[in-house]
C-alpha cells in the first residue's frame, strides 16, 4: 500500500494493449495504482474512489467522470486486430450473436456497426466465449482481446470492427480513454501532476517498447514480435484531432441506437 499522503489513485486494466501507457506507475512515488475490470472501474470512477481511470469510452458517453486526460488514448485506425466478429454465415444474416463480456465499447461498436451497415438489430447475448468451443451455442460470436488471435478463421466469415468502423466513417476509434474523476476535473495543481505522471508514464513506455514486449511475451506465452506489432501496428495511442472526432462520430451514433442516452459533449482536460 502506497502510504504517501493524498497519493493520485489511478486505476487500470491488465490487458496487453494498456501495457505501454502504465509502465512505472506501480513504482511511483505519488501514485496508488488499481487494477480492475474496465466495468469496474468506471464504477470506481463515478463513485470518486480514484482519479482517473483507464475506462471504455461507452461508460465516458453515458456521463461516468469528468474530463478526458488531453494526448493518451487506446484507439486504432483501422483494423484493431483483438476486437472481431467470428460467423458461419455472413454478419448481416446473424440473428443472435454472443458478445463477449470484456468490452462495452466494442458491444456498442458492433450494435452501431450493424444497424449503419446491415439496417439489422439481432439479439445479443452476453457471454465469454471459449476459441476452443466458440460457436457452442451461437453461430456468430464477438470475441475480444488476446482470443481473437486463438481463434482458427478457416471456413468463417471474419469482422474486425477496427476495420469496419473505418470504412463506415473514415474516422479512427477510439476503444477506451483516460477520464478523470468530476472532482480532479476541477483540481487545478493535481490535475497537472496527473497529466504529467499518464504523459510521462506513456513516454518512458514507449521508449523501451522491445523490452516490454519480451517480458509480456513471456507472461502470456505469446511471441514478442507479435506483441510489438500489435503494439505499433494496431493499437493507436494519441488522442489527437482525429480521434476526438472520432468519438465524437460514435457518441453521435451511440446515442441515435439509444446506447448512451444523449451523448455528452467530449471535453479535454485543460493543462
Amino acid at each position: 500500500m502506497n502510504a504517501v499522503a493524498n497519493p493520485l489513485r489511478i486505476g487500470a486494466v491488465s490487458f496487453v494493449n494498456t501495457v505501454p501507457l502504465i509502465d512505472g506507475l506501480d513504482q511511483h512515488p505519488r501514485v496508488l495504482l488499481q487494477r480492475d475490470l474496465p466495468a469496474r472501474l468506471a464504477d470506481l470512477l463515478e463513485e470518486d474512489r480514484i482519479d482517473v481511470g483507464l475506462i471504455p469510452v461507452v461508460e465516458y458517453l453515458r456521463g461516468v467522470g469528468g474530463d478526458l486526460v488531453p494526448g493518451i488514448c487506446i484507439g486504432t485506425h483501422g483494423a484493431v486486430r483483438t476486437v472481431k466478429v467470428f460467423s458461419r454465415d455472413p454478419l448481416k444474416d446473424a440473428v443472435e450473436i454472443a458478445v463477449d463480456r470484456g468490452s462495452r465499447s466494442s458491444v456498442a461498436l458492433l450494435r452501431v456497426l450493424l444497424g449503419e451497415m446491415y439496417g439489422t438489430e439481432p439479439d445479443l447475448h452476453i457471454c465469454e466465449p471459449r476459441p476452443d468451443a466458440l460457436f457452442a451455442h451461437y453461430d456468430t460470436v464477438l470475441v475480444i482481446g488476446d482470443r481473437a488471435d486463438e481463434v482458427d478463421p478457416t471456413g468463417l466469415h471474419v469482422y474486425d470492427l477496427g476495420e469496419m468502423w473505418h470504412e463506415l466513417t473514415g474516422l479512427p476509434f477510439v476503444f477506451a480513454a483516460w477520464v478523470m474523476s468530476e472532482r480532479m476535473s476541477k483540481e487545478d495543481a493535481r490535475r497537472s501532476e496527473l497529466i504529467q505522471v499518464l504523459t510521462e508514464a506513456r513516454d518512458q513506455g514507449f521508449g523501451h517498447l522491445e523490452e516490454l514486449a519480451e517480458v509480456e511475451a513471456d507472461r502470456r506465452r505469446l511471441d514478442a514480435g507479435t506483441v510489438l506489432g500489435y503494439w505499433r501496428e494496431h493499437i493507436h495511442y494519441t488522442l489527437g484531432e482525429a480521434e476526438l472526432a472520432g468519438l465524437a462520430k460514435f457518441g453521435e451514433l451511440a446515442a441515435k441506437y439509444d446506447l448512451v442516452g444523449d451523448a455528452r459533449a467530449v471535453q479535454v482536460a485543460e493543462m
